[in-house]
């Protein structure tokens, strides 16, 4: 039924739990695991001055998230005998990049953790789980 299951993780323990369920899914169904984080080298528009400071310390703890999300999802994968393969995308829009990326790699679903943001932290923070199920032709499984 699924062939590749392509996985998005922030590092965040919203995405282990979608790495639980997405590797479950790719042992049961014997299908690659493509796991990906997204480092956005652009998330604010302008900076005040002194923000090249800021941003270095968005970078760098953008590189870090994506590190120990893609470590932890590799080792559970590696547990279940789950063939994996990973990727970290330095583009601007987390959503968007997921669908191409799922497009590019042909995967059958997507499995996505959604921090389940409401009201005002989801206009401000907004919802790359709610994005990508938006614009994914993909079917999409959102963990909560």
């Amino acid at each position: 039924m699924f062939k590749r299951i392509l996985l998005p993780t922030d590092g965040s323990t919203t995405a282990a739990r979608a790495a639980a369920v997405a590797v479950d899914l790719a042992r049961r169904y014997g299908a690659q695991l493509e796991i990906v984080s997204v480092i956005d080298p652009v998330p604010f528009v302008s900076f005040p001055e002194g923000g090249g400071e800021a941003l270095a310390y968005y970078l760098e703890a953008a590189e870090e998230g994506a590190s120990i999300g893609i470590k932890a999802a590799e080792a559970l994968a590696s547990a279940a005998g789950v063939g994996f393969a990973s990727h970290v995308l330095r583009e601007h829009g987390p959503a968007v990049s997921i669908v191409e990326h799922a497009q590019a790699c042909a995967a059958d679903l997507i499995v996505i953790g959604s921090h389940g943001r409401r009201g005002l932290d989801a206009v401000l923070l907004g919802s790359v789980a709610q994005k990508v199920l938006t614009l994914s032709k993909v079917p999409v499984f959102v963990v909560k």
